[in-house]
């Protein structure tokens, strides 16, 4: 079977809505169990758990200096990756997390600048709320 990695990822971002965005979010421990189990799936690990924070910041306002469509791109991404129903099966052994890893590789590739200024801007935010006021008495 070959997978068009490019055109599912299209196909799947035009009908992402926000609802399933919000369903997505719950559902990032779903994706650490193949990402863990399959070897060659935890080199993707870092960059589907900064997809969920990005998605989660950007869904509740918190960051938007990413275009919608990527933001799309991701979820469908993500989403066909949790679900269990897609080109091949998950529970054929290893063949079936083959598609997925096609899918995952094509859109973090696709994403790889804004997922990068993400992380950039997640560290930023992080230290400034880390930071504490000194004030003189």
């Amino acid at each position: 079977m070959n997978i068009n990695a490019e055109e599912e990822i299209r196909k799947r971002a035009k009908n992402v809505s926000r609802d399933d965005m919000e369903d997505l979010l719950g559902k990032e421990s779903t994706a650490e169990r193949p990402s863990k189990k399959a070897g060659f799936l935890s080199q993707y690990w870092e960059d589907i758990k900064t997809s969920f924070s990005l998605i989660k910041d950007w869904f509740n306002g918190a960051y938007d200096e990413i275009p919608a469509r990527m933001i799309a791109s991701l979820a469908a991404a993500l989403i066909y990756f949790v679900s269990p129903i897609d080109l091949i099966p998950d529970w054929i052994p290893m063949a079936g997390l083959i598609d997925d890893a096609a899918i995952l590789a094509f859109v973090f590739k696709l994403s790889e600048a804004d997922l990068n200024i993400y992380r950039r801007w997640k560290r930023k935010d992080s230290a400034e709320e880390d930071a504490v006021e000194v004030v003189d008495v």
